[in-house]
C-alpha cells in the first residue's frame, strides 16, 4: 500500500519535477555564460532556444490544469535531446566527422568543463532534456494534469518550485566571483612557452620567410585564432566593424610584452576601458576560458607574424 502511495505521489509530481529541471537547466546555462564567461556556440544557442520556453510552458500548463501539457513539452524535449546528443558526440568522438556548424565564433567542440572526464555542458543539456522527456511521458500515460480531479490549480506548488530554485540561483549569482577572478591565470609559466617566430631574413631573402625561403609555420596559432577570435576580429585579424578592433595594428598585441598581453586577454577589456576602440566589452580570455596560457601565447605569436604585419 505504501509503495502505491509513493508511486501515485511521484506520478502526480512529475510535471512539478519537470518544472524544477527546466528551471535548473535554464538558470544553470545563464550562470555558465553570465558568471563564468563561457560564450555559447551555435549548437548551445539552439539548445537554449528549446529549453528556455519550457519554464513558461510548464508553469502556464500547470496553473491551467491543461491535460495537453505533456504534448506541448515533448516536441521541445525530443528535438533538444537530439541536438544535445549530436553536440556531445561531436565533442567526445569522431563518429560524426568535423562540425558542420560553428564555423565561426566559439567552436562546437570547445569543452569549458570536463568533470570526471565525460561531463561537459552538452552532456548536462542532454541529461536535462532526457529527464524532461521521461517526466512528460509519465505525465502523459498517467493523465496528468487531470482537470477533472478535485485538486484545484496548484498555485502553491508551482510558486514553491519557482521560489526555491530561483532563490538558490539568486544566491549563486550574487555570491559568485566575477568571470575574470574565477579564471586560472597561471596555467603555464610564460617562460615555458617557446613561440614559433620568423627568423631575421638573410640578405636577399623574402621577408616573412626563413633563409631557405620556407614560410614560418604558424598554422597552430592560425587555427586557434580562427576558432577563438575570428568571429569578432575577422578572418584576416583586421577587425569587424562594431565588434572587434584590428589586431594587426594593435599596440597591445604587437608591442606589449607577451606576458602583459596574456594578462590583458585573461582579464578582458571593459566597454569603458580607455583602450577599447569599439565600445563593446571583450570577455575574459576572449570568451574562451578553456584556452591555456600556451594557447593564447600561440595566438599572440601568430598575430605578431601575421602576413599583414609583415607587409
Amino acid at each position: 500500500m505504501r509503495n502505491t502511495t509513493y508511486t501515485d505521489l511521484f506520478v502526480r509530481s512529475a510535471l512539478y519535477m519537470a518544472l524544477a529541471v527546466a528551471m535548473v537547466a535554464t538558470l544553470g546555462s545563464l550562470y555558465f555564460s553570465e558568471v563564468n564567461g563561457y560564450v555559447p556556440c551555435a549548437l548551445c544557442w539552439y539548445q537554449r532556444i528549446l529549453m528556455y520556453p519550457m519554464v513558461g510552458i510548464i508553469i502556464i500548463g500547470l496553473l491551467r490544469m491543461d491535460a495537453n501539457l505533456p504534448y506541448y513539452v515533448l516536441p521541445f524535449t525530443l528535438f533538444g535531446q537530439s541536438i544535445a546528443t549530436y553536440h556531445y558526440l561531436l565533442q567526445k568522438t569522431t563518429l560524426l566527422g568535423a562540425p558542420t556548424v560553428c564555423r565561426s565564433g566559439v567552436s562546437c567542440i570547445t569543452a569549458y568543463i570536463n568533470w570526471g572526464g565525460f561531463i561537459t555542458i552538452p552532456f548536462l543539456s542532454m541529461t536535462a532534456f532526457f529527464v524532461l522527456t521521461i517526466l512528460a511521458l509519465i505525465a502523459l500515460t498517467s493523465g496528468e494534469p487531470d482537470p477533472d480531479s478535485r485538486r484545484g490549480p496548484p498555485w502553491t506548488a508551482v510558486l514553491g518550485v519557482v521560489l526555491v530554485i530561483g532563490g538558490i540561483f539568486y544566491y549563486l549569482f550574487e555570491t559568485a566571483p566575477s568571470a575574470a577572478a574565477s579564471l586560472p591565470l597561471t596555467q603555464v609559466a610564460v617562460g615555458d612557452f617557446t613561440p614559433v617566430t620568423t627568423p631575421t631574413p638573410a640578405a636577399g631573402a623574402v621577408e616573412g620567410t626563413d633563409s631557405a625561403g620556407d614560410t614560418a609555420d604558424h598554422s597552430a596559432g592560425e587555427q586557434l585564432y580562427l576558432e577563438s577570435c575570428a568571429a569578432c576580429h575577422g578572418q584576416d585579424a583586421q577587425g569587424v566593424a562594431g565588434l572587434g578592433s584590428d589586431l594587426t595594428v594593435s599596440a597591445q598585441v604587437q608591442e606589449m610584452d607577451p606576458a602583459a598581453t596574456l594578462a590583458r586577454v585573461r582579464t578582458g577589456i571593459a566597454a569603458d576601458d580607455p583602450d577599447n576602440q569599439t565600445g563593446l566589452a571583450m570577455p575574459p580570455s576572449g570568451g574562451r576560458p578553456d584556452l591555456s596560457d600556451a594557447d593564447i601565447l600561440t595566438i599572440i605569436d601568430y598575430l605578431r607574424n601575421h602576413p599583414t604585419v609583415l607587409e
